[in-house]
């Protein structure tokens, strides 16, 4: 697949991010400076089930972290769907 990365957003809550076959590419997790946050992004196009792709917990203590999974990143065959946990949680996802 080639082509550009696209972005979710900004987002701060579960959502699916792409409905077709896609590659994700890097995800950027930020919290609240208080509590913990999880992330785990499946292949689904509908909801949290199926093959997890990635996941993440990220301590409170920092502020956020981003993780390149590079151009070549992690298959997904039927979407990307996003799952986070914690107070104040927030993350985008990079796809193509």
């Amino acid at each position: 697949m080639a082509g550009t990365n696209l972005s979710s957003g900004l987002q701060t809550a579960d959502a699916v991010v792409s409905d077709r076959r896609s590659i994700l590419t890097g995800v950027n997790i930020i919290t609240n400076l208080t509590a913990d946050v999880t992330v785990i992004i499946y292949d689904n196009a509908s909801a949290a089930s199926g093959v997890v792709l990635y996941k993440r917990i990220v301590t409170g203590t920092l502020d956020s972290i981003y993780d390149n999974l590079g151009d070549d990143g992690v298959r997904a065959k039927n979407g990307i769907y996003v799952d986070v946990t914690g107070a104040g949680a927030a993350y985008i996802v990079h796809y193509k």
